[in-house]
């Protein structure tokens, strides 16, 4: 994440195998101290149950941040079935002081701890005594948990205990019992009860919004408008534009009047020229570097990329704000609970033309939003306003595609790709990502052993609003010649899924919301016969269309021993997630749609 330290799913170092792991009990003990620190004692115990829940609970990796944070992990060990303890060696319990890798840099120090001797059944357990002892954001506390349904829960406790002098603290718990308030002296303690006996089996692509499962979330914080101010004493100081930056913003922009083109001209450049890296150097997950020393550098994370536009823009007397955003899926919606760490990640707004711009999107054009970041409840810093990013919609992808089918069974084809919005920069990427000395291997693994293929990549760097790519290719044995036999319904390169599109994985039905994204996939594709082969009757073209998609499926002889087909689908969702009773309604009619699809041509 670029831009905030995260407080999410309980059981978070097994979060990603839930139905391989229970949690027997994971009971938490907040207190505050003051000024927005506080101390948070963590006693868990998690039970494997299955060999890829064994794997997880193996080795398990802590992190904090020095200066910020101090971290203790108190007796870990494995609890066998039969109640023999075994404790964590020392040597099992190794401390790492920071890290730096490919994608990125941080300070955060590590404790990673292996388990000895676990098998299903067992259990590991620990205490965890973390202590904020400087906060964040100047006297502010913020925290949540959140728990997943997909998980079992035997039993989960928070207790929070405040004192008079605390500020007054807020606190949303959502499918969670309380106990009485308990008063003792000057201090008051509150606890929370949660437990999820059955988990809940996820489809793919499901999406369980935080927002609408059990929950915890504290705050001293009144509303996003605050959110919104200490973001802003954040970056206050980091966006002074120097000599170089005007110089650099006019030198761009010379010539040109219009001032929606001058900011497409400085979001391109900073898309292309400033290397999109992960910083996380003590608070530098909310506090990003100078404008000026980012365009020094020449790399720099979100919140980097978002000030140095600003600058730039300023420069040019464009006003822009940085816009607090969570990519990606699980949270549409910003949480009732205000709290700066509800989100992952930083983009630009410009409300001179009501834009919003994510230049770490390394390919996307001028205006256009990846889905991570589409129909996502967001914070504009400079104002406060809680508003919604467009949703994506529109994007397209053709393709233009001509297959000869040889006299030995081989194919030769040709294949013309286009794509706008969102996919544009998808494809770009996508192209960009195959090693130029390994183009063959790339054709051999799409299209099959003993295949062969040129590239032509077109400009992945031109991040204008269409983007286009060919590719030429031969195919061996692609087909039984002489017949009988039957051509597949997926002829030639096509790197995309009608199918996949229309229905995802398909599962005979739905529990959970789920992602199902909107837009228009079409293909022409001409088919050419040898002489020697007779076919039998085409498929016949059908056109289809349920609630929010449609698909047209054309098929035709044309001059000589050619078949024409064209397949066009187009989906508008009326948003980026759908419903179970959504699901259950066109199930059926998308069935029919991927029954067309499957479609063979019989010859002989």
């Amino acid at each position: 994440m670029c831009c905030a330290h995260a407080q999410g799913t309980t059981g978070g170092a097994v979060a990603s195998c839930q139905q391989a792991v229970e949690i027997v009990h994971e009971d938490f003990d907040i207190e505050l101290l003051g000024e927005g620190r506080f101390i948070q004692a963590q006693n868990v115990a998690y039970r494997p149950l299955t060999e890829q829940g064994v794997r997880a609970l193996e080795q398990m990796e802590f992190s904090f941040t020095p200066g910020y944070e101090d971290l203790q992990i108190i007796a870990p060990h494995t609890l066998k079935k039969d109640g023999t303890r075994l404790d964590v060696p020392a040597t099992n319990i190794m401390r790492g002081q920071g890290a730096v890798n490919g994608s990125g840099y941080q300070d955060t120090r590590h404790i990673t701890i292996v388990f000895p001797k676990i098998e299903i059944g067992d259990q590991v357990e620990f205490q965890a005594i973390r202590s904020q002892n400087r906060p964040w954001f100047p006297k502010m506390f913020a925290l949540s948990f959140s728990f997943s349904p997909a998980m079992v829960v035997r039993e989960a406790t928070i207790s929070l205990t405040t004192s008079r002098d605390d500020m007054t603290v807020n606190v949303v718990a959502a499918g969670l019992t309380n106990d009485s308030d308990r008063t003792l002296g000057l201090k008051t303690r509150r606890t929370w009860h949660y437990h999820n006996e059955v988990a809940l089996k996820l489809e793919t692509d499901s999406v369980l919004e935080t927002e609408n499962g059990p929950r915890w979330q504290a705050t001293t914080l009144k509303d996003y408008g605050q959110v919104a101010n200490l973001y802003q004493q954040a970056f206050r100081d980091k966006l002074g534009i120097t000599p170089e930056l005007r110089i650099l913003a006019e030198s761009l922009t010379k010539g040109v009047k219009d001032r929606r083109q001058k900011a497409n001209i400085l979001y391109d450049w900073v898309s292309t020229h400033i290397r999109y890296v992960a910083i996380v150097l003590g608070a530098g997950g909310f506090v990003p570097h100078d404008a000026a020393e980012i365009l020094k550098v020449g790399f720099g994370d979100c919140k980097d990329h978002v000030m140095l536009l600003e600058a730039l823009l300023a420069a040019e007397d464009i006003k822009s704000s940085a816009v607090l955003i969570y990519a990606g899926a699980g949270q549409y919606r910003i949480p009732s609970t205000p709290t700066p760490f509800a989100f992952n990640h930083l983009i630009t707004y410009v409300p001179e033309f009501s834009l919003f711009l994510d230049s770490t999107a390394r390919y996307a054009s001028f205006g256009v939003l990846p889905s991570d970041d589409s129909d996502r409840g967001v914070v504009i810093v400079n104002s406060g306003v809680t508003v919604n990013t467009p949703d994506v919609r529109d994007p397209s992808v053709r393709a233009e595609t001509t297959v000869v089918l040889n006299p030995d069974g081989s194919a030769d084809g040709t294949t013309e790709m286009s794509a706008t919005g969102e996919w544009a920069a998808q494809y770009k990427a996508f192209v960009a990502s195959i090693p130029l000395d390994r183009e063959e291997e790339f054709f051999r693994t799409y299209l099959g052993l003993g295949s062969s293929g040129t590239l032509k990549r077109g400009d992945v760097d031109d991040l204008g609003a269409i983007y286009r790519f060919s590719t030429s290719y031969h195919i061996d044995n692609f087909t039984n010649v002489p017949g009988p036999g039957a051509l597949p319904a997926r002829l030639g390169f096509k790197p995309f899924s009608f199918s996949t599109m229309i229905g995802g994985s398909y599962p005979a039905s739905r529990s959970s919301d789920y992602l199902c994204p909107s837009g228009t996939e079409e293909e022409d594709l001409t088919l050419a016969l040898p002489q020697s082969i007779a076919t039998s009757d085409i498929p016949p073209s059908k056109s289809l269309s349920t609630d929010g998609v449609s698909l047209q499926v054309e098929q035709q002889r044309v001059e000589g021993n050619k078949i024409r087909q064209h397949v066009k689908l187009s989906i508008q969702h009326p948003g980026p997630v759908c419903t179970p009773a959504y699901y259950a309604k066109v199930h059926d009619d998308l069935g029919g749609m991927l029954r067309a699809l499957n479609a063979q041509l019989l010859y002989k």
